[in-house]
């Protein structure tokens, strides 16, 4: 046993039911003896955070059936898996209703976010513990808690949603926590999605937290690399679900991994991307169902390699956008008029993804998913802009999003797509200053159309000789799925 770390990542679909575990256990154990230290960083089950957050926007008149539908869905789990786990679920209900109090009596916005941190991390907490109970019948394997590890920052004039719902930390080794988890066994196993608030109690990373947990824990443990084990074998030129004769991406770098994910590829969060590169740790995406298969790896590539050229990688669909159309009518306000809207969106603790402008109107795109923006607050903001200047909102929208290096010499390429634009409305256009992505927003009825007629126009046509190349590998169609 040396003192290399490696980190495994198991999301929510690769811990439902006793084949995942029965895999999991076999991984870890590989991995063992290969040499490695291994912390194993979970999600919640599939569908558990969700049920939470429906909680927490019922926490005064809760329905006690959701409750318990959480708990069956655990207890059917332990059942399946040949463990006890009674306390476990009585510790849950205790942590879940005290959370729901919290959340309904908190007399500030802060008490109420800090419940909702609390309420959301149930499911990651359950299912480390179910984890450990199995892994342990096998293996030597201690629970550790991740916020020991991962302390929120804190940031100045941050608004409290997301002080406590989508925190940073920072990345890095950390020697303290190296030599205290060390000292345990050499099969860890911890809670993704979590960390500590500057102020004490849990905060979150944001949706899609569980993979930037594992990518900073391995900052903090030095580790080799991180491997995200999910139900697809990696980085396709498209949703493959969608177009089945997506590419595989074997090897991507940073900046283009980031761009994919930032523009709707739902496999590796932007944020983990982004703590990967900055502690330059290389990411293995895997797929649970293909152990031996060779996913995508995202790492620093020397830029005279030949998986750094121009073209275009992927065509991603960025769904739950909304677009405001903001007209200012009256010119003499057009002094500062862009600083007043950004301030009420910040005030509002909204994140604005996209941003076009010309003298008298100004469009922007939200992704509401990130932002938890329901109807509601959408109404309300657009209510406090209309202030200032005529508003129309498209609430139903989606972002489709061209990502490769050389992006703007793409446009030459879409004449086939020409066609679809003549009968359907482009919301906005909007181009990244470093030439990796250009997005196209258009109704979310439209979008599965667009998408399919650019990835066709743009990547339906590779050369044969690209086909088993650096950078594409088999298309998701020819795997047998």
């Amino acid at each position: 046993m040396t003192d290399q770390w490696l980190v495994l990542k198991f999301g929510g679909t690769s811990v439902t039911g006793k084949r995942q575990w029965e895999t999991i256990e076999l991984l870890a154990r590989q991995r063992l003896d290969e040499g490695y230290r291994v912390l194993l960083v979970c999600s919640a089950v599939a569908g558990v955070t969700n049920a939470l957050q429906d909680l927490a926007g019922q926490a005064s008149t809760y329905d006690d059936r959701k409750l318990t539908d959480i708990l069956s869905l655990h207890q059917q789990l332990a059942t399946e898996l040949g463990i006890k786990a009674d306390d476990l679920l009585d510790e849950a209900v205790e942590h879940i209703t005290s959370s729901l109090k919290q959340i309904s009596t908190a007399t500030n916005e802060a008490g109420r976010y800090a419940g909702i941190a609390a309420l959301l991390t149930v499911g990651e907490w359950l299912s480390t513990h179910i984890g450990q109970r199995v892994l342990a019948r096998n293996l030597a394997i201690d629970w550790v808690d991740a916020r020991e590890a991962l302390h929120a920052l804190a940031e100045d004039r941050l608004h409290v949603k997301r002080a406590w719902l989508s925190v940073r930390c920072t990345s890095g080794a950390d020697p303290v926590i190296q030599k205290r988890w060390a000292k345990k066994a050499p099969l860890l196993i911890t809670q993704g999605f979590v960390a500590m608030h500057p102020q004490g109690g849990t905060a979150l990373l944001g949706r899609g937290g569980s993979d930037t947990s594992a990518v900073l824990l391995a900052s903090r443990l030095a580790a080799s690399h991180v491997e995200l084990w999910t139900d697809v074998p990696g980085l396709f030129s498209a949703d493959p679900r969608v177009i089945p004769t997506a590419r595989l991406l074997r090897t991507l770098d940073y900046d283009e991994a980031l761009e994919m994910a930032a523009s709707g590829a739902k496999v590796v969060h932007s944020r983990c991307i982004r703590a990967a590169a900055s502690a330059d740790i290389p990411i293995r995406i895997c797929d649970l169902g293909r152990i031996g298969f060779t996913g995508t790896t995202i790492q620093h590539c020397d830029k005279t390699s030949a998986t750094v050229t121009e073209g275009i990688r992927g065509v991603c669909c960025q769904p739950q956008m909304a677009v405001l159309l903001l007209q200012n009518l009256d010119m003499r306000e057009q002094i500062g008029f862009l600083a007043w809207v950004f301030t009420q969106i910040s005030e509002a603790g909204i994140s604005v993804d996209l941003v076009a402008t010309s003298e008298t109107t100004t469009t922007l795109a939200i992704n509401k998913l990130s932002n938890y923006l329901d109807d509601t607050a959408l109404s309300d903001l657009a209510a406090t802009l209309r202030q200032r200047c005529a508003v129309t909102v498209f609430a139903q929208c989606s972002a489709i999003n061209l990502v490769g290096r050389g992006s703007r010499v793409a446009l030459a390429r879409i004449d086939p797509g020409s066609e679809f634009f003549a009968s359907h409305p482009l919301l906005m256009l909007s181009q990244s200053a470093n030439d990796l992505c250009i997005s196209l927003l258009v109704h979310a009825a439209d979008a599965h159309q667009l998408l399919k007629t650019l990835h066709e126009s743009l990547l339906g046509n590779i050369a044969e000789e690209e086909y088993e190349s650096e950078v594409f590998g088999p298309a998701w169609c020819d795997l047998g799925n």
